[in-house]
């Protein structure tokens, strides 16, 4: 239910090998859009490090988690898509959470 303007731009967003099942959501549970003339801007509806945590719980497996636990998700993972499973930047991080697992 992604928002029918967006994909317009921003189709990138919604494709991907992995796809944030927030994409079946409103743009809008994210981000505030704001429109003045022909230009729209867009920003986050909460801080950076409080985003994931309105929808992910704090479950034992993710409290264990460095990152989540101090509301680093994005800085390994995209919000919307990736090519690379589990949401990843980068394909290399999934060997290290791979190995992260296993200790």
């Amino acid at each position: 239910m992604v928002d029918k303007d967006c994909p317009a731009c921003h189709v990138q967003k919604i494709t991907g090998k992995s796809v944030h099942s927030a994409m079946d959501s409103p743009c809008t549970v994210c981000h505030l859009r704001m429109t003045q003339g022909d230009m729209t801007t867009v920003s986050l509806s909460m801080p950076k490090s409080k985003i994931c945590s309105a929808c992910h719980d704090e479950s034992a497996a993710l409290r264990q988690h460095v990152p989540a636990v101090r509301g680093q998700c994005l800085e390994c993972h995209d919000a919307h898509s990736s090519r690379y499973q589990l949401l990843l930047l980068r394909d290399e991080l999934q060997f290290r959470a791979a190995a992260m697992k296993k200790k």
